[in-house]
């Protein structure tokens, strides 16, 4: 399965609920970013240990948190 999606002006990518459901993705979720060779795309993968905390996410460096956010607070320009 693929799908396209597009990176905000602060880095982030919006997740639609279906995708989100379809996926099996939580508010909350630890996902690994993983860059594919010779593309631009990147695949998102739950992480194995869903209980780092956010300091160990930042360290990583190729890890990320779902987190919520209102669509009013979230600028596509």
């Amino acid at each position: 399965m693929k799908y396209q999606v597009e990176l905000n002006r602060n880095n982030e990518i919006s997740l639609p609920d279906d995708l989100c459901r379809e996926l099996n993705f939580v508010v909350g979720d630890i996902l690994l970013c993983e860059k594919l060779d010779d593309t631009v795309a990147i695949v998102l993968s739950k992480h194995i240990n869903q209980t780092l905390s956010d300091t160990e996410i930042e360290s990583a460096g190729n890890l990320t948190r779902i987190i919520l956010i209102k669509t009013e607070d979230v600028s596509m320009e």
